[in-house]
């Protein structure tokens, strides 16, 4: 077994400036959508944010053998080129690898410890356990990931997840993921989170230790239940577009669903790095800025 400890130079943050969430009220104030309708994609916006980050971290140290191999080596974790966009002063989690060498399986497991600082100002603290399966752009190779005491900023998320390697050519690298979460907010609300998902890293693989160049595109839908049995959902209808050096989805469109029905359609926009998006619903259209979560379904206090 091999630890490695991160210590990162920190680069700096003007590039992540336009990351930052804004206070706004405009899905909660205007008239278009029902409080259930606001709830349901609100909710979902919460959820994304969360797991999006976790997904970039499992990318982020899992996704090839060459960044496995070089973290139990542990001699690039000394660059700032390498490491340093990634974590605030100058601190990373600490990585565990059982066992060392050209061996599989093999099991990943990063410890965030109390709290490990972005560089975009999220906290993430808790371990990260990773089963990975085969070298990661093996034909079917799986990368099962289960969390213990894990939280993004303050949203706990519990369950687990499966990547499996389905493709790669000259231009992308495409992963299928399956995934069963328990989200667990503030307020102690929680949803039950299924997710069938496939990632495509479209660029930025030939750089493996940096993942600002990075354009992953993404597939699928997700289902939600509350703990009343309520359900909502989103299709992906155009593929959401996420960049290395944004927090945020920067393009791509969605439909909801509530309880089986379908009613808006969301449009995460042209490519800016922003929280800005449109929704439409029965032909009507809204500029939006999804900045806070509708804390509770209506029928939760039913």
């Amino acid at each position: 077994m091999k630890r490695v400890i991160f210590l990162i130079i920190a680069l700096s943050t003007i590039a992540f400036f336009s990351c930052e969430r804004q206070e706004n009220d405009d899905l909660n104030s205007g008239s278009l959508l029902s409080d259930d309708e606001k709830a349901a994609i609100t909710n979902d916006a919460a959820a994304d944010d969360a797991t999006e980050a976790v997904d970039y971290e499992v990318d982020y140290f899992s996704s090839s053998s060459e960044i496995i191999f070089e973290i139990e080596d542990g001699s690039q974790l000394k660059s700032a080129n390498r490491w340093g966009f990634r974590y605030l002063n100058g601190e990373g989690p600490i990585i565990t690898i059982d066992p060392a060498g050209n061996v599989w399986p093999k099991t990943i497991t990063i410890d965030y410890g109390d709290g490990v600082e972005l560089i975009n100002g999220r906290t993430i603290s808790g371990i990260i356990t990773i089963e990975v399966s085969d070298r990661p752009l093996t034909n079917g190779a799986t990368r099962h990931v289960t969390y213990t005491n894990f939280y993004v900023d303050s949203v706990n998320i519990a369950g687990e997840a499966t990547r499996t390697f389905t493709g790669t050519d000259s231009t992308e690298r495409v992963f299928s993921n399956v995934s069963d979460l328990t989200l667990t907010f503030t307020d102690d609300s929680q949803l039950f989170r299924h997710g069938e998902r496939t990632r495509t890293l479209a660029e930025g693989f030939e750089t493996i230790f940096d993942h600002t160049d990075d354009l992953i595109l993404i597939t699928g839908f997700v289902n939600y239940e509350n703990t009343d049995s309520a359900t909502f959902s989103k299709t992906i209808t155009s593929p959401l577009t996420k960049i290395g050096c944004c927090r945020f989805i920067v393009e791509g469109t969605v439909f909801f669903s509530l309880n089986g029905e379908e009613f808006a359609e969301l449009d995460y926009g042209d490519g800016t790095c922003d929280d800005i998006a449109t929704i439409t619903k029965d032909g009507e259209t809204h500029q939006i800025t999804i900045g806070h979560r509708y804390r509770r379904f209506p029928w939760w206090r039913r």
